[in-house]
């Protein structure tokens, strides 16, 4: 685990010092910034991106959960970024030890946009990421591959499928070691024509429980994304599942970001 931390820490210097491009594209979509899906394109050649992000959720029959997401993301090629992760969290359980602060697992991610949208082809994408186990009662490297498919539907209208694989090489005591889930997301200029800061977004996204026995958790989101600078997008949203098992369902959930890219 140290040797993983070290790798990481020094992939991370190494990025900071190579030279600097782009600036940030409110219209580039990411997961959790500020919905739950990917479109097929990647950050631009040469560019650096820090988003951070904070989100409360509101249970059913548990405490409120919060939660922050802080990533790093360098494209360190045409169509292809990379980018390490950290999601700590704290409370949504139902006894003082499930609500105790949690650091999350660290993630490494690729992203790979093979296709650009030609014609009546849309465009495709693949999305890796892989944790290490530094969250709480964590043990086993967990997996997510993600494929990606953006079409236009009219002028700048889009819809976004995102289909993902999950995999964890030590489940813990009843959890799947493997599950699969599901978004449909669209996004839309807001303003357009006479402005194109700004973006919205909505979706549908559908999950298997990670538990064994249990079914399926749907959830609706809006979301808007708002270029503030030629460097800095602001993001927010919110979500509702709409059905999940006994005792998971989170009728509301808020999210706030903020990306930055040089």
């Amino acid at each position: 685990m140290r040797r993983f931390a070290l790798y990481g820490a020094l992939a991370v210097i190494g990025l900071l010092i190579s030279p600097a491009a782009n600036a940030i594209d409110h219209n580039n979509l990411e997961f959790g910034r500020s919905l739950r899906f990917d479109d097929a394109f990647s950050i631009a050649f040469g560019e650096r991106s820090w988003e951070v992000g904070f989100g409360l959720g509101l249970p059913k029959k548990r405490s409120a959960r919060y939660e922050a997401h802080m990533e790093f993301k360098y494209g360190f090629a045409p169509n292809r970024d990379v980018g390490i992760s950290v999601e700590p969290a704290a409370g949504g359980g139902t006894d003082g030890r499930s609500n105790r602060f949690d650091v999350g697992n660290v993630a490494l991610s690729y992203f790979h946009g093979f296709q650009r949208e030609i014609g009546n082809a849309p465009a495709l994408a693949y999305r890796v990421d892989v944790e290490a186990p530094t969250g709480r009662d964590e043990e086993g490297v967990r997996t997510r591959l993600r494929g990606i498919m953006t079409r236009t539907l009219r002028q700048y209208d889009k819809l976004h499928l995102n289909l993902d694989v999950n995999w964890a090489a030590k489940p813990g005591s009843g959890e799947r070691r493997s599950t699969i889930a599901a978004v449909v997301g669209y996004s839309a200029p807001v303003g357009f024509p006479r402005r194109f800061d700004t973006t919205m977004l909505a979706q549908f996204a559908l999950a298997q429980s990670p538990m064994r026995g249990e079914g399926w958790t749907g959830t609706v989101g809006m979301g808007i994304r708002r270029q503030t600078g030629v460097r800095s997008v602001v993001d927010v949203g919110i979500e509702s599942d709409v059905f999940a098992p006994s005792g998971a369902r989170t009728p509301f959930r808020f999210v706030a970001g903020y990306s930055v890219g040089y």
